[in-house]
């Protein structure tokens, strides 16, 4: 019989839940080498595994969150995990390039209820007075998820070869398809009938769309995670390829930058409920800054290794950790009745904007660090000035 579950609980499943997504995409970063030479493809092409992923995540989206207001969140979550489960296994056995990114793909979609309908769990569960203060602790897991992922597809890559990282992040779903099932209640009390009519979910994703200030607190995810994504696109061929640092200490090294990020959303969890979310985002965004230039300075300066390519960017990422769950607790909290295609919308414009810029970036390395360090030296100045007019010029801050 499932238990009735303690906050603190549902905080942990969660947490697990949100970083399923960027685990299992993440895992197979320390292996793209090995699999573009297996598959025998170039490293950009390999690296549409990850863009592909992406790609999926950010259409399932779109579904998922509707879904879960109509249905429940629950049995979206046992659907969807059985999905990631399945494809995760063919990816295992998949023949080629073409066959692995199109079940990549239908692992993505399966995988992407756990971010959105999460998010949505969170505003079901807790009041606005704590919301921020969540997000941050779940925030802390989509650092979590980037740092366990290349950790362990390190290892597993250097003991099992590429293959085997699919069945890992199976053997992950399965335990967690295990967990929602004899642990979790039904958090939605208010389901919504009409919430996948085709004109209703048009019609909500309009409404968001032309709110600015929702817009404003949306780019704000949408700017960090495509940093975050830039860097996980072209680390390894930056790390492995050029420095040749090999894939298991790959992880540690990319654990380290992650790790930043991580301590910035603990930090702002810390003073959640004391400093204002515009505050937290703009001094975030200042951090993002100043880390970008430092990235483009040193290699321009003649500086480059494992540390001016590690050091400029756990800066940015520690500056994402104060803008990301700020950035969600502004975009969903004033949408009570429309938690689920609020969050969905979020991680939709977050993801494809991440797989834009993440592919951008790989497919231009040509033997150099610059077109990854430019990219991320352009994010935080963009988020700073688009914040600024769709929301520090309007009206006052939502919490």
């Amino acid at each position: 019989m499932m238990r009735t579950m303690s906050r603190p609980v549902i905080i942990i499943l969660i947490s697990a839940l949100v970083m399923l997504g960027p685990f299992a995409n993440n895992i197979m970063v320390p292996s793209l080498p090995a699999l573009a030479g297996s598959l025998q493809v170039s490293f950009a092409d390999a690296q549409l595994i990850l863009s592909v992923y992406m790609a999926g995540f950010a259409a399932g989206q779109l579904f998922v969150g509707p879904l879960s207001d109509r249905f429940g969140r629950r049995p979206v979550l046992v659907v969807a995990l059985t999905i990631f489960l399945l494809a995760s296994i063919g990816c295992a056995v998949a023949p080629d390039l073409i066959t692995l990114c199109a079940v990549r793909l239908l692992q993505a979609l399966g995988v992407s209820a756990t971010m959105s309908v999460g998010r949505a769990i969170v505003r079901d569960v807790f009041d606005s007075a704590h919301i921020a203060q969540v997000y941050a602790y779940v925030g802390t897991a989509l650092a979590i998820g980037p740092i366990l992922g290349p950790i362990i597809g390190g290892f597993v890559e250097v003991a099992a070869g590429w293959r085997s990282v699919f069945l890992v992040s199976a053997g992950f779903a399965a335990l967690m398809l295990a967990s929602i099932l004899l642990l979790l209640r039904e958090t939605n009390q208010n389901r919504d009938p009409g919430a996948t009519r085709p004109a209703r979910l048009i019609g909500n994703y309009l409404s968001l769309l032309t709110t600015g200030r929702y817009v404003g607190y949306a780019l704000c995810n949408a700017i960090c995670y495509a940093g975050i994504f830039a860097f996980t696109s072209c680390s390894a061929y930056v790390l492995i390829k050029l420095l040749k640092i090999p894939p298991d200490t790959f992880g540690a090294l990319y654990a380290f930058t992650v790790g930043a990020y991580g301590v910035g959303t603990l930090i702002a969890a810390r003073y959640g409920q004391n400093v204002p979310i515009d505050r937290m985002i703009v001094f975030g965004a200042l951090v993002m800054t100043i880390s970008g230039e430092i990235f483009v300075l040193l290699p321009l300066g003649g500086y480059f290794n494992v540390w001016t390519v590690i050091l400029p960017f756990a800066g940015f990422a520690f500056g994402t950790g104060f803008v990301f769950p700020n950035g969600q607790a502004g975009a969903i909290t004033p949408y009570p009745h429309m938690a689920g295609s609020a969050s969905s919308m979020l991680s939709c414009l977050q993801m494809t904007t991440a797989a834009i810029v993440g592919a951008g970036a790989a497919q231009y390395l040509e033997g150099s660090v610059m077109p990854m360090a430019w990219t991320i030296f352009w994010l935080g100045p963009i988020l700073l000035i688009s914040f600024y007019f769709l929301v520090l010029r309007r009206a006052k801050p939502v919490l």
